[in-house]
């Protein structure tokens, strides 16, 4: 079987995801499907993700032909059981993306803020919907339905919080929310002061302190969003800056000839605001 290098690249690609899932194809890709590959669509979308907030545009080019490969091949699934194929998928979403950006393709210019166009944006997929509603079932959706079960928890809370605020349900004000931490806080501390768990290191799972550290997390996105901060990418940031000075602590200790068990927690804080003040340097 030869490469495919005779037609436009998309059609070479299309043709390559055709050839693995060929009879004399490859045999791991053979025994894929759409759920198998799940985990690799996801990963292949954070690695795109981690370029970008890298700025690594070489390797961000070949995450991106990494992402749209998993797309052309769910198309070739879906292509085998006669459900649709790319041209269907591409053709879609040509027309979705058309239908909801009037104000390029009807009435050019007609909206000037990004705030308009998400406006706009909400109000047409909610027509979209109304449209599906009548054609597939009859009953009223809630406010939150849509909300893909799928999606990691942190931009969940975010599109579930989104979704009521744009109702009128939320914060008028950041005081609101930082009044509401000390009533969240207090109530976990109530659920660790009944399991006796404040003055030890480690306690063993319990549902009720499970679901009082959830309410934070619940809280800490929220406050994001009422500062304009995507919480993922925040996560992610602060992950990023601990890592990079406990690299530091380490190499620290490595010169020293030193290990992190030997040291006690008040010395390695020391270690710590020494790696803190070699990463501004």
């Amino acid at each position: 079987m030869l490469p495919p290098r005779l037609g436009t690249p998309i059609q070479n690609l299309l043709q390559l995801a055709s050839d693995l899932r060929s009879e004399n194809g490859c045999p791991w890709d053979k025994e894929q499907t759409h759920h198998s590959v799940i985990p690799c669509l996801l990963e292949e979308s954070y690695e795109v993700v981690d370029t970008i907030e890298r700025k690594d545009d070489p390797h961000l080019r070949e995450e991106l032909g990494d992402l749209l490969f998993q797309v052309v091949f769910h198309c070739q699934l879906a292509s085998e059981r006669g459900a649709f194929g790319w041209d269907d998928v591409v053709n879609e979403v040509v027309e979705k993306l058309v239908g909801r950006h009037p104000h390029v393709y009807e009435v050019p210019g007609a909206l000037s803020s990004g705030e308009e166009v998400l406006g706009q944006w909400d109000e047409i997929k909610k027509r979209e919907k109304e449209k599906k509603r009548g054609t597939y079932h009859a009953e009223d959706p809630g406010i939150l339905d849509g909300i893909p079960l799928s999606l990691p928890a942190i931009q969940r809370s975010e599109k579930i919080q989104s979704k009521v605020a744009k109702q009128g349900f939320d914060w008028n004000e950041l005081e609101g929310i930082f009044d509401k931490f000390q009533e969240e806080i207090s109530e976990l501390k109530v659920e660790m002061d009944r399991t006796g768990s404040l003055k030890q290191k480690k306690i063993p799972y319990d549902e009720r302190v499970e679901e009082e550290l959830g309410d934070l997390f619940f809280l800490m996105v929220n406050l994001s969003r009422h500062l304009s901060i995507d919480p993922e990418t925040c996560l992610r940031k602060a992950n990023e800056k601990f890592e990079k000075r406990f690299n530091v602590l380490e190499g620290i200790l490595n010169t020293r000839k030193e290990t992190m068990k030997e040291k006690s927690l008040e010395e390695l804080d020391v270690l710590w605001l020494q790696a803190k003040e070699q990463l501004k340097k």
